[in-house]
């Protein structure tokens, strides 16, 4: 994680979080170390950054349908004017994570093709390096 400005591990009883699904539950999960928190951090400035993971039965499964996949982004902090920022958006899909994967590595082989954007020098390219956020 991020805590004011410092890359930090963290473990044990600091690591166990719940994470709120869209519909109200709250699987226990844990921070993980994912390459996600450096580059938000150091793509956004952010002074604060935290990957909670949670696995278990999902929303969807729940309502009788098939196994989803949600992801929930909790932002707080300070706009580009600098007023006051809270807000959390969510990004589900009914059917699992296969197609969100399926298309960021679709966007991210167009980009090394040369089918959007100029050329890519060869190397190792974490999806933020190939595409635009905006």
């Amino acid at each position: 994680m991020r805590r004011d400005g410092v890359f930090t591990w963290i473990a044990g009883p600091d690591a166990q979080v719940d994470v709120r699904g869209s519909d109200g539950t709250a699987p226990p999960g844990q921070s993980i170390a994912v390459l996600d928190v450096p580059s938000l951090a150091l793509a956004t400035g952010a002074p604060d950054v935290r990957s909670d993971f949670a696995v278990g039965t999902s929303a969807g499964r729940r309502r009788g349908g098939p196994p989803s996949f949600e992801v929930r982004i909790d932002l707080e902090g300070a706009d580009r004017e600098g007023a006051p920022l809270r807000t959390s958006r969510r990004l589900a899909h009914p059917a699992g994570q296969r197609p969100l994967t399926a298309t960021g590595i679709a966007l991210s082989v167009e980009r090394l093709l040369g089918l959007r954007g100029g050329p890519v020098a060869p190397g190792l390219h974490t999806p933020e390096a190939l595409l635009d956020p905006a």
